[in-house]
This record gives structure tokens, C-alpha cells and sequence, in this order.
């Protein structure tokens, strides 16, 4: 065990401390998310697979060096002021691995924007950013590494960690408002596909919000404390919230059987209603027809009957066309 020659500063350790418990929770979060993506899309593209498989595995070395960096300043190196500041293997594992990552969920997101959109100029600005600012947290860990010390990052390596910082942040902000429009452009106001567009809108703006706020958050830190390293903390959690991101919008396509989230509409005006007794009327074919009854149906009148009852009610002679999807059945209590 190493000797104790020095007070450890009360201001570094445990933010340090609480940075590296952060960024293990999120890897357990991560962990769950690539579980669930495996087994419930196994006919995504290729490449999709290979995007999710190749953050998990960087984020998977990420925290594994981040481990070995825990253990030499707190375990190892208690008490050394020198093993605390030390870059460790830091230098690879939070400004370079995140740059990566963060890099590769903005170009993705630039990509989908362009297909959304078919604006080649709102790819390319996306991707412009996203590439620039990479590569500066690639170079402000090689600086980070020549350096050697977290207190000296802020005076020898400024310029490359404000474009890192910065660029992540204002790139967040441009897919999340880019986003936003394009979906809303695209939006029917038929009740699923408005349902599920406002649901998509919601989590691109909350995990692009957040990701911008955390990335802005650590470049204040960084800009107004310079020696203190303050801005470890939120640093070490960067390359995490990217991949939960991405892996949240990816698994927001799961939908639960009878869970607490699936939505209904209700028909309660004049223009459309039906029950055994009741004829169907209204101005064109409806979206959803509520079919409801004193007592469930038995074995022999299931859906299939119903379906049947409902396109074979007829006005004039016309059946009218329903499909499954269309109708939902009910009990009343």
C-alpha cells in the first residue's frame, strides 16, 4: 500500500469519484438496452447492427480502462496527489473514445436527417461538425497523454477540448431542432401515426437536450475552473449518455402487449357508432369503431365473427370494408 504524504483535496476526489460510479451505472443501463435491441430486432440492417455493436464494444473497453484508472488513483495510489491527477489511461478512454462514439450517433443521426428530410446540405452540415469535433477529442487525448496531468489540460490543451465540447453540443442542438421540424412535417394527425411521431419528436429532443446539456455543462466547468478538473466528473459520463441515446431511440420501436403505454381512441361523437343492435354511419371509412356489449364474447364469436358482423352490415346492399386494425373490441363492466 502506497504511503500517505498528502491531504487528498476535498474539490477533485470525489467528483472523480462520482464520475467513474456514473459512467459504471450507465454501462449496466447500456448493457440492458443492447439486451433488449438483440432480442427484439434481429432484422435490422447490417449496418445498424454493426453501429450498435461497435459503440457497445468501445463503451465496453471504455469502462474497463476507466476501472483500472479507479482502482490506481483510490485503491493502488491512495493517498498519492500524483496518481489522483495522473491522466492514467484516461487519455484514451474519455476524450477519444468519447469523441468516437459521439461522433458516430451524430453522423448516424445525420443520416437518417437526410433521408427524412432529402436535404444533402443538412446531412453535410451535421456531419461536418460531428467529424470536427471528433477529431478534436481525438487530439485533445493525444495532448491529454503527452501531458500527463488532468491540471495542465486546461492552459496546454484549450483549444481542442472548447472545439470538442462545443461542437458536440451545438451539433446536438441542430439534430434535435432539425429533427423536430421534419417529423412534424410528416405528421398525418391519424391518431397512431400522430401518437407515434409525438413519441419519436419527445425522445429525440429529450436525449439531444441532454447530451447538449451535459457536454455544455462540462465545457463551463472546464472553462472556469482550469485547475481543478472539475469538468472530469461530466466527462466521464459523455460517451454513456450518446450510446443510451441512440439505444433509446432504437428500442422506442418495442412495443408491449397490453402495456401501461399502448394508447386507444375513443369515438364518442354522432358521426360513427355501432353496437349488435346499431348500424354504422359517418362520412367515409373511420379510423377505429369501438364495438361494445353487455356480457364477452363466447369461444365461438371471437374476432374473426365480429370482423365478419362489421363488414357484412350492410347500408343499401354495400358491405362495408373494415380491416382488423380498425376496430376494438369492448366489454362493458
Amino acid at each position: 500500500m502506497a504511503t500517505v504524504t498528502e491531504t487528498l483535496p476535498a474539490n477533485m476526489a470525489p467528483l472523480y469519484l462520482l464520475g467513474y460510479l456514473f459512467n459504471w451505472g450507465l454501462y449496466g443501463v447500456l448493457s440492458c438496452q443492447v439486451y433488449v435491441y438483440y432480442l427484439a430486432f434481429p432484422k435490422d440492417g447490417r449496418w445498424t447492427k454493426l453501429l450498435v455493436g461497435g459503440i457497445y464494444l468501445i463503451e465496453t473497453a471504455q469502462t474497463i480502462l476507466v476501472t483500472h484508472d479507479a482502482f490506481a488513483a483510490y485503491a493502488s495510489g491512495y493517498g498519492n496527489l500524483n496518481a489522483l491527477g495522473s491522466a492514467q489511461l484516461e487519455w484514451l478512454a474519455v476524450p477519444t473514445f468519447s469523441g468516437i462514439v459521439s461522433c458516430a450517433v451524430q453522423l448516424y443521426y445525420g443520416y437518417r436527417l437526410r433521408l427524412l428530410s432529402g436535404s444533402n446540405l443538412l446531412g453535410l452540415v451535421i456531419a461536418v461538425i460531428a467529424l470536427t469535433q471528433g477529431t478534436s477529442a481525438i487530439v485533445q487525448g493525444v495532448q491529454a497523454k503527452i501531458i500527463g496531468d488532468f491540471a495542465d489540460l486546461a492552459t496546454k490543451a484549450f483549444v481542442s477540448c472548447t472545439i470538442w465540447l462545443a461542437g458536440s453540443a451545438t451539433c446536438d442542438v441542430i439534430i434535435a431542432i432539425s429533427m423536430t421540424f421534419v417529423l412534424l412535417r410528416k405528421d398525418t394527425q391519424i391518431p397512431q401515426t400522430h401518437a407515434m411521431i409525438t413519441r419519436i419528436v419527445r425522445l429525440v429532443v429529450e436525449t439531444g437536450c441532454l447530451t447538449a446539456l451535459a457536454a455544455t455543462i462540462d465545457l463551463i466547468l472546464f472553462l472556469s475552473f482550469q485547475h481543478n478538473s472539475y469538468h472530469g466528473c461530466v466527462a466521464l459520463t459523455l460517451a454513456k449518455l450518446y450510446s443510451n441515446s441512440l439505444m433509446v431511440i432504437f428500442n422506442s420501436r418495442l412495443r408491449i402487449v397490453d402495456g401501461r403505454n399502448v394508447t386507444t381512441t375513443t369515438i364518442t361523437d354522432s358521426s360513427v357508432s355501432f353496437n349488435r343492435k346499431s348500424r354504422i354511419s359517418g362520412n367515409g371509412r373511420q379510423t377505429l369503431v369501438h364495438l361494445s356489449t353487455s356480457s364477452p364474447p363466447s369461444a365461438q364469436l371471437g374476432q374473426v365473427q365480429i370482423r365478419k358482423e362489421l363488414e357484412t352490415w350492410s347500408d343499401g346492399g354495400d358491405a362495408i370494408p373494415l380491416e382488423e386494425q380498425d376496430f376494438v373490441y369492448h366489454t362493458k363492466a
